[in-house]
């Protein structure tokens, strides 16, 4: 009897080991550089690109081989004048950048600095994407929750924690401050990684809650934990988000590709949806915080679109940090025409 409760055991351990392993397992067999490259800039009738260095305000023009080319806005217009990339904008004028000439300089990609001030506090959309609702096992329709950390560079560090994530997204930000869930805004455009650390995440959710009400306040919002793309994309369409290809790979193995036509709630439903949500209580551990401001979504806000399958995050494998990021892996992400981000994973953040 003990033995065949032994043997029955073993192929349950066995079993158990055999699913965690099959949910971990990478959805993409392709490595880098074995796709077809994405589109880069977007041209300017299209969409205007801009960025930033140490030089001031660019106009990007192309990039290749490590380096953009571009127009430099703060030589021509003023440090002053290019101080508050948003401000510059509505001040100028699309029209007027699309025919803009003169100059160009070439700047290396690792001189980029952020392309925009942004604050520390967010409005982001979960299972935005079929596929990831069914890869964590919710059947629950789109969220939202507040993810309050400060955004960082392209190519800055993430600090490791147990059970370290990622997900690829697109962010949009507000030409102007939404101030109702019906108030006509246009959206800039950012690529970013809404990193998590899901053992905190899994630790403070409380499934008797609305989802996205408590656990991922905590587990998101962390310092280090929001990079993003060196280029602002300013659409001259609103659709022109609605087909963009984003890819993700860990140490060069492609973990997401996906599509933000596949997205379940647009740009604006996802504000409606904020200002209905606002009164909810949403909670950090203890303390309660808010999904958007009294005032409304700011320009300094991004709006986090939600991420598609293909994170290491199941149901199944919370238990096994071998799943997880480690420290030194390397975490790269594109997107068509929002550019790239390339962040490695440290034990110490600076």
């Amino acid at each position: 009897m003990l033995r065949r409760l032994a043997i029955v055991l073993g192929l349950v351990v066995v079993a158990f080991w055999a699913a965690t392993l099959y949910v971990s397992r990478p959805l993409f067999s392709e490595r880098l550089g074995e796709l077809p490259p994405l589109p880069v800039v977007a041209d300017r009738s299209e969409a205007l690109t801009l960025a930033r260095s140490a030089q001031g305000l660019l106009l990007v023009t192309g990039a290749r081989g490590g380096q953009v080319r571009a127009i430099n806005l703060t030589a021509r217009f003023g440090r002053e004048a290019t101080r508050d990339t948003l401000e510059f904008f509505r001040a100028t004028g699309y029209e007027a950048l699309l025919t803009l000439e003169g100059p160009e300089v070439t700047v290396a990609l690792d001189e980029l600095e952020l392309p925009l001030a942004l604050g520390n506090a967010h409005l982001a959309a979960g299972t935005n994407f079929a596929e990831h609702a069914d890869e964590v096992l919710l059947d629950d329709p789109p969220f939202l929750f507040p993810k309050l950390a400060a955004a960082t560079p392209w190519n800055a560090p993430i600090p490791w924690t147990k059970r370290l994530d990622y997900e690829a997204e697109l962010a949009a930000i507000p030409l102007a401050t939404v101030t109702g869930p019906d108030a006509a805004a246009g959206y800039a455009l950012l690529l970013a990684n809404d990193v998590t650390d899901r053992l905190t995440l899994m630790r403070e959710l409380d499934l008797d809650e609305p989802m996205g009400t408590t656990g991922f306040a905590a587990g998101k919002g962390q310092a280090g934990f929001l990079p993003v793309g060196p280029w602002l994309v300013i659409p001259r369409k609103p659709e022109f988000y609605r087909d963009l290809e984003f890819r993700l790979y860990i140490n060069g193995q492609l973990r997401q590709r996906f599509n933000t036509g596949d997205m379940i709630l647009s740009i604006d439903d996802i504000v409606r949806q904020g200002f209905r949500d606002r009164s909810m209580d949403y909670r950090k551990g203890a303390t309660s915080v808010s999904l958007i401001p009294d005032e409304g979504v700011p320009t300094g806000s991004l709006i986090l679109t939600g991420t598609a399958g293909g994170v290491v995050f199941k149901p199944l494998n919370i238990w096994w940090q071998p799943a997880y990021l480690q420290t030194g892996d390397v975490v790269q992400t594109e997107a068509s025409y929002l550019g790239f981000l390339q962040n490695t994973v440290v034990l110490e953040y600076p």
